[in-house]
């Protein structure tokens, strides 16, 4: 008898070395669940260990790699621990057959009837789980005494692997009885509430309808007669072309109608004695509608070579000085002239800063030389693509309306800040960080 005592002493203190050198939790629960045997002789094993929820869940069981979550037997013993009602901070047997119809839970065939009931105490952490035991033949009390003591031994190696934390006792430590749960709620509160999306970008004051003064052909600037921002009347001489080749033109081609003429005049004279004469007229007409033709088109050259203007308004022009011998083509701008009073804001908005915009949204300017006082506007269009703003960043080009009585200098400068749709403000606040943290680890 007392071989044996000194055995089952041998294999408590082997017992206990296992469970201080385990490494893993997975290995803990392993030694708890089958090794438990080597002190008292069982048919099956559970092991249920805390979750995050404060329920208890079967970690391990006897004789098995791994637990099916699914399996009646292991659904029944949760529900037992975890609907029992009951103190089980002691060792004690449970009744199966009772408690099962208290929690109205039908007890599997497989289970026999004796089941012990083990809590594993941490001593810094509270109860952690409980280890159930089933047999066919009741537990001894010298039985449950060793079981007991090692249980003891459980608890402590649980230490070293289970965390306490769980939902419950989060709340209860931060929340419950404090301010804190006042403070969240506002938090909440505060984050779901509506805001207008907005993004900034320059912006530039530039004429509504300007009127470019173009190129009639191919030519040479020979001199801008007026400065830039200067007051303009219809009429008023702006650009004079280089047209002393034009001029030779235009005076070779009337010499040579001249020519023509005479000789049409001649040839009508002599056709009434000379057919050859007679049959030459033809020729000669057509030869004196060409130089006609040919004075004309000159003459036309010539007086295009000043350029006029054709309504009221104030001159644009860059780099006046920069433009004297300078060759031009068919079409190309040379100035501008523009209404003063019938101005709009050109915005360019970065495609890295975009955002949902609709026709008429509102839209504020802040220009540079008065950052303090807006001024509003309207979108009225917005372009497809994208291209290179001046600052060679790609952009949207957008059109706004100015909603105002004094309208600003055209070529002022500022930014634009554009309202889009309404959004939560949480998603306002960090639109940009989450759009960088997808672009940088491409999350989402």
């Amino acid at each position: 008898m007392n071989e044996d005592k000194n055995i089952k002493i041998a294999r408590l203190i082997g017992l206990e070395k296992k469970t201080r050198e385990a490494k893993t939790q997975d290995e803990l629960n392993f030694i708890i669940a089958n090794e438990t045997r080597q002190i008292v002789d069982f048919l099956n094993s559970f092991l249920l260990l805390k979750g995050p929820t404060d329920k208890f869940q079967v970690k391990a069981t006897s004789d098995l790699a791994t637990v099916d979550r699914t399996a009646p037997l292991i659904t029944y013993i949760e529900n037992i621990i975890n609907n029992s009602g009951q103190d089980l901070k002691e060792i004690q047997n449970i009744e199966l057959n009772k408690i099962s119809k208290k929690i109205k839970v039908k007890k599997p065939k497989n289970i026999p009837e004796n089941l012990l009931c083990i809590p594993i105490l941490s001593p810094q952490k509270g109860l952690q789980g409980y280890l159930l035991l089933t047999r066919k033949q009741n537990f001894v009390e010298n039985e449950i005494e060793l079981i007991r003591h090692l249980a003891v031994s459980y608890g402590h190696a649980f230490n070293t692997f289970v965390s306490d934390f769980s939902i419950t006792n989060f709340l209860k430590k931060n929340l419950i009885g404090t301010n804190a749960w006042k403070v969240i709620v506002v938090i909440i509160v505060i984050s779901i509430i509506p805001i207008k999306l907005t993004s900034t970008a320059p912006v530039e004051v530039i004429p509504k309808n300007p009127i470019l003064i173009t190129s009639p052909f191919e030519g040479v600037v020979k001199k801008i007669v007026v400065n830039n921002n200067d007051q303009i009347n219809s009429g008023d001489l702006l650009v004079l072309l280089e047209d002393t080749d034009l001029l030779n033109d235009y005076n070779l081609s009337r010499q040579s109608l001249q020519v023509a003429e005479k000789e049409l005049l001649r040839s009508r004279q002599s056709s009434f004695t000379n057919n050859e004469e007679k049959a030459r007229l033809a020729e000669l007409v057509a030869q004196v509608d060409l130089k006609k033709a040919e004075v004309a088109s000159t003459g036309e050259k010539l007086k295009n070579s000043k350029l006029y203007a054709d309504k009221k308004g104030i001159a644009i022009v860059d780099q006046k000085t920069d433009w004297q011998g300078r060759p031009v083509s068919v079409g190309e701008k040379i100035m501008t002239l523009a209404n003063p009073n019938d101005v709009e804001f050109l915005v360019w908005l970065p495609v890295k800063d975009s955002l949902l915009i609709r026709e008429n949204s509102e839209v504020k300017v802040f220009l540079d030389i008065n950052p303090i006082k807006p001024l509003k506007g309207k979108l009225l269009r917005a372009s497809y693509e994208p291209s290179l703003s001046p600052e060679e960043i790609l952009s949207y080009k957008i059109g706004v309306s100015y909603e105002g009585d004094l309208p600003p200098r055209i070529g002022l400068r500022g930014t634009a800040k554009i309202y889009g749709s309404k959004v939560m403000l949480i998603y306002y606040l960090f639109r940009k960080p989450i759009t960088f943290a997808r672009q940088l680890i491409g999350i989402w």
